[in-house]
C-alpha cells in the first residue's frame, strides 16, 4: 500500500512538472510572438508615423502612380459601384484582379470610415498577421519558445543593393527593381496582402507537413489535412486578388510537394522524367506563347512538377484532390473572366500580355540580390543530405527550381514582368527558409551535442575503439570529423551572418527614404474647393470630369469618387480609349482638346484659377460651381464647366 501510494505521487508531481512545463511554454511563446509583432511595428511602421505630419488618412508618398489606381477601385465600391470597370472612368471593363479592394471598400462602406485610414490599418493588419504566422512557424518547428522573436526579420531582409548599387534597392532596365521584403510589402496594396496570404498559407503547410524536432507530423490526421486543404484554397483565392503573389506561391508550393514526391515516392526514372518535362517546356515556351498565349505559357512552367504531384497523389490521394480541387476552385472566379476576355480578344488584355519589355532580371544581379535566402536554402540542402530529411531537401531543391524558373519567364517564352515574380519569390522563399533553417540549427546542435555526450562517456570507461590497419587506419578519429564538422559549421555560420547583416543595409536606406518621403494629405485647401465644387453636380449625374494639369486627378478621385477623366495603362481601360489616350496627351502639355473630350465622353472640366496652363480661356461651357480658396499667400478659385459635346 505505500509503494503504490509512492508510486501515486510520483506521477502526480510529474504530472505537474509536465502542466508546468506546457503553461510555460505556451506564454513563452505568446510573449516571442508578441514581440515579434512589436519588432515588426518598429521596423516598417515607425519610420513613417514619426515623419512630419503623418496621418493614418494620409496618403503614403511611395512609389504612389499605381497605388493610386488600386485606390480608386476601393473608392467606387464604398460609393455603391461594384461593376467590373476602370476605376477612374467607371466605364468599359477591367479584367484586374479585385477582390481585396472591393473587400476595402465595402469595409469603408460598413463603418463609414475613411477610405485611406482604412487602407493603412488593414494593410498593417495583414502584415501583422503574417508576422505572427512566421512567429509561429519557428516555435512549431524548433519547439523553441524563444525563436520566435525573430518571425518579423524576413520583413527587413535586403538585397545587398547598398553595397553594390549604392541605393536601397537595385535599379533595372524600364521601370523594374529589386529590393527586399520591405520595399514590396511597404505600398500596402493588393499583391502586399496577396503575399502576406500566401506566406501564411506556405507557413502553415510548412507547419502542418513537416517533421518536427523532437516529434513527427501526420497529414492523415483529420485536423492537420483541413489546414492543409484550407491553405490550398486560401492560395486559389489569390489568384482574385493579385495575378503575380497567386502565381509565385501556386509554383512554390507545386514544386515544393512535387519534391517531395519525388525524393519519398519516386525513383531515378521519375526524377528525369520531372526534368524532361521541364526542359521541354522552357525550351518550346515560346512556341507554347505564340499558340496559346503568354499567360498560358507562364501556366505551362509548372509541368515538371507533374509526375511528383501523381507520386504524392498515389500515397494521399484524398488530400491532394481535396487541395488541388479547392485551390482551382478558389482561383476560377477571375481565371474564368480573363480567359473569357482573352477569348473574344479584348484590347487591353492583348495589350497586357504582349507589353512585357525590358523587364527581365540580369543574371548577375539576380543571383547575389537573392544571397540571403539562397545561403539558407544552401545551409537547408546541405543538412538534408546528413540527415536524410526529406522534407528538407524537398523545400530547397523545390524553390532551387521554382524561384529561377518563374522569374527568368522573359527568357524562356512567357515574358510576363519576370522582375515582379523575383521580388515574390525573394518574399516567399525568405519567409519559408528562415525557419526551417532554425529547425536545422537547433537539429544539429542536438546532434553535436549527443555526439559529445557519447564521445565524453567513451573517454571516461577509458575504451576507446582501437585503430587497425588498412582502411580503417587512414579513417579520422571520430573527435577530428567532430571538430571539422564544427569547424565548417563555424565557417558556414559567420558566412551567413556576415551577409545577412550586410543586407540589413537596405533597409536602413528605406527606413530614411520613407521617413523623409512622408503622406500626402487630402484636407488642405484646394481638396476642400474640389470637394464643394463637386458637391455642386446634379445628384446622379454620374458624368465624367477632366481636370487642368494643376488638380491631380488623383486627387479628384480620392476625395469625391465621381468618374474622372485618367486612367493606369497597365491596369485597365475605358471605353473610348484612344480618345482618352489623346486628351491626356494634350492636358500633359497643358492644353485642352474638347472636340477629343466630346469623344472621350467628358461631361465636366474643373479648373483651378492658379494654374499657368490657364484653361479659364479654353474652355467652352457653362459655369456649375466655384469655389475659392487660399493658396497661403493669395487666393484662387476652383470652378466647375459643364461643356458641350
Amino acid at each position: 500500500m505505500i509503494s503504490q501510494g509512492t508510486d501515486t505521487q510520483k506521477a502526480q508531481h510529474t504530472y505537474k512538472k509536465q502542466d508546468k512545463g506546457n503553461t510555460r511554454f505556451i506564454l513563452g511563446s505568446v510573449a516571442s510572438i508578441v514581440a515579434s509583432a512589436v519588432g515588426y511595428w518598429c521596423f516598417l511602421v515607425l519610420p513613417l508615423s514619426t515623419s512630419r505630419n503623418f496621418g493614418w488618412a494620409n496618403f503614403r508618398n511611395y512609389f504612389d502612380h499605381d497605388q493610386y489606381s488600386y485606390l480608386a477601385i476601393a473608392v467606387n465600391v464604398s460609393r455603391g459601384n461594384l461593376d467590373n470597370v476602370e476605376p477612374f472612368t467607371e466605364t468599359g471593363t477591367s479584367h484586374y484582379p479585385r477582390l481585396y479592394y472591393v473587400i476595402l471598400g465595402l469595409t469603408v462602406r460598413a463603418f463609414n470610415a475613411d477610405i485611406i485610414a482604412t487602407w493603412q490599418v488593414v494593410g498593417v493588419a495583414f502584415q501583422l498577421a503574417m508576422v505572427m504566422t512566421i512567429s509561429w512557424l519557428f516555435i512549431r518547428l524548433t519547439s523553441r519558445a524563444a525563436l520566435g522573436i525573430f518571425g518579423f526579420v524576413p520583413s527587413v531582409v535586403g538585397v545587398l543593393a547598398a553595397l553594390i548599387s549604392g541605393r536601397w534597392f537595385h535599379p533595372l532596365d524600364n521601370h523594374g527593381v529589386l529590393w527586399g521584403t520591405f520595399g514590396t510589402m511597404f505600398t500596402l496594396n493588393g499583391e502586399a496582402a496577396g503575399m502576406a496570404i500566401a506566406v501564411m498559407a506556405a507557413c502553415l503547410l510548412v507547419g502542418f507537413t513537416f517533421p518536427r524536432s523532437g516529434g513527427g507530423t501526420d497529414v492523415r490526421q483529420y485536423s492537420h489535412a483541413v489546414i492543409v486543404v484550407a491553405a490550398a484554397v486560401a492560395i486559389g483565392m489569390l489568384a482574385n486578388v493579385q495575378t503575380y503573389s497567386f502565381l509565385t506561391a501556386v509554383y512554390f508550393v507545386s514544386y515544393i510537394a512535387a519534391t517531395f514526391g519525388l525524393t519519398k515516392f519516386g525513383n531515378r526514372w521519375h526524377a528525369i522524367s520531372s526534368a524532361a518535362i521541364l526542359f521541354a517546356v522552357l525550351l518550346g515556351g515560346t512556341f507554347i506563347s505564340g499558340a496559346v498565349g503568354p499567360l498560358a505559357a507562364l501556366v505551362a512552367g509548372l509541368a515538371g512538377a507533374v509526375p511528383g504531384i501523381l507520386l504524392l497523389m498515389r500515397r494521399y490521394p484524398a488530400l491532394v484532390w481535396a487541395s488541388a480541387v479547392g485551390m482551382a476552385g478558389a482561383a476560377a472566379p477571375t481565371i474564368v473572366a480573363t480567359l473569357s476576355g482573352i477569348a473574344q480578344h479584348d484590347d487591353f488584355l492583348e495589350y497586357r500580355e504582349l507589353s512585357s519589355e525590358n523587364l527581365g532580371v540580369p543574371f548577375p544581379i539576380g543571383i547575389v540580390g537573392a544571397a540571403v535566402p539562397a545561403l539558407f536554402l544552401g545551409r537547408i540542402f546541405w543538412a538534408g543530405i546528413k540527415h536524410n530529411n526529406k522534407a528538407w531537401l524537398s523545400l530547397a531543391i523545390g524553390i532551387a527550381v521554382a524561384w529561377p524558373v518563374v522569374a527568368t519567364n522573359d527568357l524562356w517564352g512567357a515574358n510576363q514582368e519576370p522582375y515582379r515574380f523575383w521580388l515574390d519569390s525573394f518574399i516567399l522563399a525568405t519567409a519559408l527558409s528562415f525557419p526551417v533553417l532554425a529547425q536545422v540549427l537547433v537539429t544539429d546542435a542536438s546532434s553535436a551535442k549527443s555526439a559529445r555526450l557519447a564521445e565524453t562517456a567513451i573517454t571516461a570507461d577509458g575504451q576507446m575503439p582501437s585503430i587497425v590497419a588498412g582502411e580503417d587506419a587512414a579513417k579520422p578519429r571520430p573527435s577530428i570529423r567532430l571538430a571539422r564538422s564544427r569547424l565548417l559549421a563555424r565557417a558556414g555560420g559567420i558566412l551567413v551572418c556576415g551577409v545577412l547583416a550586410c543586407s540589413f543595409l537596405d533597409y536602413i536606406g528605406f527606413a530614411f527614404f520613407v521617413h523623409n518621403q512622408g503622406t500626402a494629405t487630402f484636407e488642405d485647401a484646394q481638396a476642400g474647393a474640389i470637394s464643394t465644387v463637386a458637391q455642386s453636380m446634379p445628384d446622379g449625374d454620374g458624368g465624367i470630369i477632366l481636370t487642368d494639369p494643376c488638380i491631380d486627378p488623383f486627387r479628384l478621385k480620392a476625395v469625391t469618387g465621381l468618374p474622372t477623366a485618367y486612367y493606369n495603362l497597365g491596369l485597365a481601360w475605358p471605353a473610348n480609349e484612344p480618345s482618352f489616350r489623346g486628351l491626356l496627351e494634350d492636358r500633359e502639355k497643358g492644353s485642352l482638346d474638347q472636340r477629343l473630350a466630346g469623344q472621350a465622353g467628358v461631361d465636366y472640366v474643373m479648373i483651378d484659377s492658379s494654374c499657368e496652363a490657364d484653361w479659364q480661356r479654353q474652355v467652352n461651357g457653362t459655369k456649375v460651381a466655384e469655389t475659392v480658396y487660399d493658396t497661403g499667400g493669395s487666393e484662387a478659385a476652383v470652378t466647375l464647366w459643364k461643356i458641350g459635346r
